[in-house]
């Protein structure tokens, strides 16, 4: 079987460089990590995006910046920064489902508007340095919708697209259309890489034998849920420790909102953050905390019970 790229999905409010660059040094087995996306705001390119992809903060792993945009000047702007920090690779995201986003012809809005996304991709010659990778999902509420573009991928550099197979009115509810999987294929010379409820290595792999032409696949979810999903072999308790406590110590030196920032930053993450590890009330604990203290003691209080130290993995 031909190598396939295994790439760390982007996820807002989760996957930033704090968390990536934790899990390249604790877990690894990821090929790139792509970052959540970046935008312009009032103008500008929001500060925060700029610095979660600043290589300073993305050293020692492979990072595929992801940017969001409805009109070309944001594009080009952003493309701009890009290539100034010195990356090879972008990826344009046309894919998020977040009605407010889709509303104002962001993201999977548009697929909706074919005239602007033309006028979009056009820029794209004029980044020579950058390859081009596409985040698509079927469609809005149509799983052919998708199709609009294979006429702009005559026209413009596409490297691969990343398919997330479900719809946008979907959001992340029900299953995936992975049966979709032969369709896309068959329908572009473009490689795609499959994305959405790929839950397991072990269900990766069976989509690679299964769908031996596909490029790669993507982990969102499913990875931040079990940071060793990919690399079993270093599920163990000892090293969940060492990758909370490696998030934890940056954002407190991060984050400059004060204590409660810092706790609703964590409590945030543990929402989806090892699931694996079910000690219910040390977990409520950890939700309910009102301190820094409260909640590193429940933080020490859920690792502690945890007394085995064989693998510990996701059914």
């Amino acid at each position: 079987m031909k190598q396939k790229n295994i790439y760390a999905a982007p996820i807002q409010g989760w996957t930033d460089h704090v968390w990536r660059s934790a899990h390249a040094q604790v877990f690894g087995g990821i090929d790139a990590y792509f970052a959540p996306f970046m935008r312009v705001e009032h103008g500008k390119i929001r500060t925060r995006d700029i610095k979660d992809i600043d290589p300073q903060n993305n050293q020692g792993l492979r990072l595929v910046p992801q940017v969001l945009a409805s009109r070309p000047d944001q594009m080009e702007q952003m493309l701009k920064v890009v290539e100034d920090f010195g990356y090879d690779e972008v990826n344009i995201n046309l894919g998020c489902p977040h009605p407010p986003v889709v509303r104002k012809g962001y993201g999977l809005g548009m697929l909706m508007r074919p005239d602007a996304l033309r006028q979009m991709m056009s820029l794209l010659s004029q980044f020579k340095s950058l390859r081009i990778s596409l985040k698509l999902r079927l469609g809005w509420d149509d799983i052919s919708q998708w199709k609009c573009i294979l006429p702009l991928l005559e026209e413009n550099p596409v490297e691969y697209i990343v398919m997330h197979y479900r719809t946008g009115i979907q959001q992340y509810k029900g299953e995936a259309m992975l049966e979709y999987i032969p369709a896309t294929i068959e329908s572009t010379k473009t490689p795609i890489v499959v994305n959405g409820d790929i839950e397991s290595d072990e269900r990766l792999r069976r989509l690679f034998a299964m769908h031996p032409q596909v490029a790669g696949g993507m982990i969102g979810r499913a990875l931040v849920s079990n940071p060793a999903l990919l690399s079993a072999e270093k599920a163990m308790i000892a090293n969940y420790r060492t990758f909370h406590t490696l998030l934890y110590d940056q954002y407190c030196a991060e984050l400059t909102g004060g204590n409660h920032q810092i706790l609703s930053k964590m409590q945030s993450l543990w929402e989806r953050m090892f699931l694996m590890l079910d000690n219910h009330r040390a977990r409520k604990a950890i939700r309910k905390a009102s301190s820094l203290s409260r909640y590193e003691q429940a933080v020490d209080e859920l690792f502690e019970s945890i007394t085995s130290e064989p693998l510990l993995t996701m059914d």
